[in-house]
């Protein structure tokens, strides 16, 4: 995992993750979550003020197909809420802030799944890209993009 600032330095911030994919800021921007293609977790870490990465854990645990160690995660995207979303061999699957699996929204079609946003006007279109095809669906809540302010969601419930 590489830190590349806005002059364009480039620093290695961690290393071991057999293949480092997906990468998303929380909303609030206090911490980077990067997936694993190659096996079945998630990681989280803590952005430091100076762009390094400290305390990383195993954060989100994917669903795999029976006969498979790992579930191909690949992009992600983050909801106000701090939900993680993540595009994965079974479908989206949807972590709460928390880290835990609540739903997985099937692939609409057997082709790999490869990215998923939140866009429109009011970031409530859930988008992925699936083989050659762009799919899309309305949903409830609202996109979190780390270029704009950070923002607090509310603290997790058990």
């Amino acid at each position: 995992v590489w830190y590349v600032s806005h002059d364009g330095q480039r620093k290695q911030v961690d290393e071991g993750l057999q293949f480092p994919n997906g990468v998303i800021c929380s909303p609030d921007q206090t911490q980077l979550f990067v997936t694993d293609s190659r096996n079945a977790m998630g990681y989280v870490y803590q952005i430091q003020d100076d762009g390094a990465l400290a305390h990383k854990q195993p954060y989100i645990h994917f669903h795999c197909p029976d006969a498979k160690g790992d579930c191909s995660a690949d992009g992600m995207t983050v909801d106000t809420l701090g939900n993680v979303y993540v595009a994965t061999e079974l479908g989206v699957q949807v972590s709460d802030p928390l880290g835990r699996i609540n739903w997985i929204i099937p692939k609409p079609r057997s082709a790999f799944m490869a990215n998923v946003a939140l866009v429109g006007p009011k970031r409530d279109w859930l988008v992925v890209t699936c083989g050659e095809q762009v799919y899309r669906r309305k949903v409830q809540v609202t996109g979190s993009f780390p270029w704009e302010a950070p923002t607090h969601p509310p603290k997790p419930g058990l």
